[in-house]
């Protein structure tokens, strides 16, 4: 196509009906973005996000905590006497202060993550781990004085942290108050006690600690769930639902695409055929021939649809899989999901061109290509965006189907304009001809061939036209009635009206006798 015949407004209308049946058009019917995508993760049910009901309603009717159960474990006691055997020795060390264990302190057995938090822990729920097995763990439990173990009771380390912390100073006065006194009641000297034990709380060894509980404790609650049937199942099911519905969706939108174009073509014809006298029965025969037209336009493209499907569900497994992944780090929004989708539709087009190159095109040509495509999927990103913003803000009647058209213009635009500057722009075009200075010898020579063909039809269709006139239909049209002519007077008054329509000027006298003889003596 030459830049200077460029028709804009043809290709936006193509650009942005075919991005109103694929991308803004039939999202609604066949495609549901989620916050936090199709499939359950660690990550999401702890935000409070779940994308199945059946897992939500799992966590809310879980069982209810049970103290004795988790201290009761055969772990905990097991751990509790060995501390109990080297306190006694002398070598038992506070794992909150770093202070060695004197013969007449109290030590508890805690919990570094508590065993509350663990039971109600949504991630610990979704992957059906026994909760009393987590929090017993040996990188779960740890000695420290009673006075931490009943301060900190069911909170976090962060939180128990902050409240230590925000009470530091007053600890601190109490203490110097205490010990300035000169004698000491013996519910003054346990209250000293106390404070002294909580003053002597080491922050980084406490933070330490929680660190090293929680990484064993996350890394076998995501080992247990990403490894699991469930988890293989879920993301299977969701991969193939997704696939489907995404090739469906580019499928019927390319066949609603290609029928509006056939409507658009022959309606104004019918139009103005009946605008003056309009008959139901001949507007009725038109209309089937309509639909006979759209239909077969439809077949002729059907190897074209199946690519499509096939392309779509491609982008929407991969699509599929890489929110999963996202999720498990980082819950993606609604936005984030159609944009992950749209631009793995395109990416994979642009991936088949760039690694299988059907056309066996030169590299410059394959760049352009594959940057067309990749562009083309850009577009439709920015598209997303624009009928996102637009549909919070236009919250009225309609409003939806106009964001959508909206999203739909700004893709087709931007399309236009990037398949514009790549193709016709002078800087891309000394980078599409550099790269093809490294093509090989054989696409070298299959290039020359094709201009070589290319010149050769071009002078044959002008060759045709100058010397011969032809023009095969009436070539056809004169032959059949030559045929049928019986006999040679009327066979010469034929040749001799086709001879004067065409202006063609005979070396000899047409029906003259002697002047054909003397033409011939010639010869």
């Amino acid at each position: 196509m030459n830049a200077a015949r460029f028709d804009w407004g043809e290709e936006l209308h193509e650009t942005v009906v075919k991005s109103l049946t694929t991308s803004f058009g039939l999202d609604f019917l066949l495609l549901e973005d989620k916050h936090g995508g199709d499939v359950n993760t660690i990550h999401n049910v702890r935000q409070g996000v779940y994308a199945t009901d059946a897992e939500r309603q799992r966590y809310e009717q879980r069982e209810g905590y049970d103290s004795h159960h988790y201290h009761t474990h055969e772990n905990y006691i097991a751990t509790n006497r060995a501390g109990k055997k080297a306190h006694e020795a002398g070598t038992l060390t506070d794992t909150y202060t770093g202070e060695r264990f004197r013969a007449n302190d109290k030590k508890n057995l805690d919990h570094i993550i508590s065993a509350h938090e663990i039971h109600h822990d949504p991630g610990r729920v979704l992957a059906e781990c026994d909760g009393a097995e987590l929090a017993n763990d040996s990188s779960n439990l740890t000695f420290t004085n009673e006075s931490l173990n009943k301060a900190k009771k069911a909170k976090t380390m962060d939180a128990f942290l902050q409240t230590l912390h925000d009470q530091h100073t007053a600890t601190t006065h109490e203490i110097a108050r205490l010990r300035s006194q000169p004698a000491l009641s013996e519910q003054e000297q346990k209250q000293l006690n106390k404070l002294e034990n909580k003053a002597a709380a080491d922050f980084e060894r406490m933070k330490e600690s929680d660190k090293q509980a929680r990484e064993k404790y996350n890394s076998t609650i995501n080992q247990e769930y990403y490894t699991s049937s469930k988890f293989a199942k879920n993301v299977a099911s969701a991969t193939l639902n997704n696939a489907f519905r995404m090739g469906t969706r580019q499928m019927l939108g390319l066949i609603l695409a290609e029928t509006w174009f056939e409507f658009r073509e022959r309606i104004p014809q019918i139009f103005e055929k009946h605008r003056h006298a309009f008959d139901a029965g001949d507007f009725l025969q038109d209309a089937n021939e309509v639909l006979r037209a759209v239909w077969h336009r439809v077949q002729k493209k059907f190897s074209t649809f199946l690519t499509s499907f096939k392309n779509g569900a491609i982008g929407g497994m991969l699509s599929s899989i890489t929110t999963t992944l996202f999720n498990i780090f980082f819950t993606t929004k609604k936005m984030i999901v159609k944009l992950i989708r749209e631009m793995w539709n395109n990416l994979v087009q642009a991936f088949k061109v760039m690694v299988f190159n059907p056309e066996g095109l030169a590299p410059g040509q394959l760049a352009k290509a594959v940057s067309k495509l990749v562009a083309a999927g850009v577009a439709v990103a920015a598209g997303v965006v624009v009928n996102e913003a637009l549909a919070k803000i236009l919250v009225f009647p309609f409003g939806p189907e106009l964001a959508a058209f909206c999203g739909a213009l700004a893709t087709g635009v931007l399309t236009l304009v990037m398949n514009y500057f790549l193709e016709y722009s002078a800087l891309m075009k000394k980078i599409w001809a550099f790269l093809d200075t490294f093509k090989d010898k054989y696409q070298k020579a299959l290039e020359y061939y094709r201009q070589v063909n290319s010149e050769l039809d071009r002078y044959l269709l002008e060759l045709s036209a100058l010397e011969f006139a032809i023009d095969t239909s009436e070539l056809a049209y004169f032959t059949r009635h030559l045929g049928a002519v019986n006999s040679e007077i009327e066979r010469g008054l034929l040749l001799g009206a086709e001879i004067e329509r065409r202006n063609i000027a005979l070396p000899f006298e047409a029906g003259n006798t002697r002047s054909m003889r003397s033409w011939l003596s010639k010869l």
